[in-house]
């Protein structure tokens, strides 16, 4: 028996998880704050799967190639009870990542197929480094890739206030996706997606409309940047990343204190600006009070202190 949760919210900490939660139960994808870790207690495992805090990033493979390879490699001969497969999949999310992992949870007898390999190691490129690898030209499987994945791309304007029964859709609708990609059934989406500059300089501050406008900002040269992709009221649901650690005037770690400290969220307050050192964004759930005004004046700060400190410039940037 193999199951799936979904609770939006905050990151549990690993102590919390294991006392709250039951053996069995497989943590995913920033569902537990911290490093992945297999704990094997006397009443059954527990295991996190997570590629966010507590991680080199771009030497870390995502979550759903951690959850592969786990599968391939024995996963299901610890998770078992009573002659059966036995897991509890926990998730606060529905983005590529999580879908694409509980899918391979779920369906383990195909973890090692060709199409689910490609579609895994394409993904783990893709989140691993912020969405900005450059992948070869194969415009046809970028196209099915999108296709698969676009429910979430649609959904994720709502992200801010969708509730475990709208997350649980659209994981649905991806899962019924991959099921025709796996098959070679795959519709293709074309690149489609805007954005509009709000400010920043060398980092760009920009409104996106679609999750593959970042492909667009990647074209034009953008390195680092602060995405809006929705508002809700007076919240604002903000990422923030960089290519990767060797732009090193755009300390994202640093960033996220900084915008905790403006915001005045302390650091026991499991609603924070999280991440990892190249990538993360406002607090998961509830999005941020801080105007993108608010976001630029924060950013700006740390980037010109980044530059002093390191005295590294992008390429191209004036000195």
């Amino acid at each position: 028996m193999i199951e799936l949760h979904v609770r939006p919210g905050p990151a549990l900490s690993r102590a919390d998880f294991l006392a709250t939660h039951p053996p069995y139960s497989i943590a995913l994808d920033g569902y537990v704050h911290g490093e992945p870790f297999l704990v094997a207690r006397e009443d059954g495992p527990f295991r996190n799967f997570n590629h966010h805090e507590a991680v080199d990033r771009s030497c870390t493979i995502a979550t759903c190639e951690q959850s592969r390879r786990a599968v391939l490699l024995g996963l299901y001969d610890l998770f078992r009870s009573g002659g059966r497969r036995r897991a509890l999949l926990w998730v606060n999310d529905c983005d590529q990542d999580v879908c694409l992992s509980t899918w391979i949870l779920l369906n383990p007898d195909r973890a090692a197929e060709p199409l689910v390999r490609k579609l895994t190691q394409i993904e783990d490129l893709l989140d691993s480094s912020s969405g900005t690898f450059p992948l070869p030209h194969e415009r046809d499987l970028m196209g099915e890739v999108r296709w698969v994945f676009d429910p979430y791309a649609r959904a994720r304007p709502r992200l801010a206030g969708m509730s475990a029964a709208d997350m649980r859709q659209v994981i649905g609708d991806v899962h019924l996706r991959i099921d025709q990609f796996v098959i070679g059934r795959a519709q293709q989406v074309p690149l489609d997606g805007n954005y509009v500059r709000l400010g920043g300089g060398d980092w760009w501050l920009v409104e996106v409309d679609r999750l593959q406008a970042r492909e667009r900002m990647i074209a034009a040269g953008c390195r680092a940047a602060v995405e809006l992709s929705a508002r809700t009221g007076d919240r604002h649901v903000y990422s923030l990343w960089r290519r990767s650690e060797y732009i090193t005037w755009f300390p994202v770690r640093e960033i996220l204190d900084a915008l905790n400290a403006a915001e005045g969220i302390s650091e026991d307050d499991p609603h924070r600006w999280g991440g990892a050192d190249n990538v993360g964004g406002s607090p998961r759930g509830v999005g941020s009070r801080l105007t993108p005004t608010d976001v630029e004046r924060v950013v700006d700060r740390v980037v010109e202190q980044a530059v002093a400190r390191t005295g590294r410039i992008e390429p191209g940037r004036k000195a």
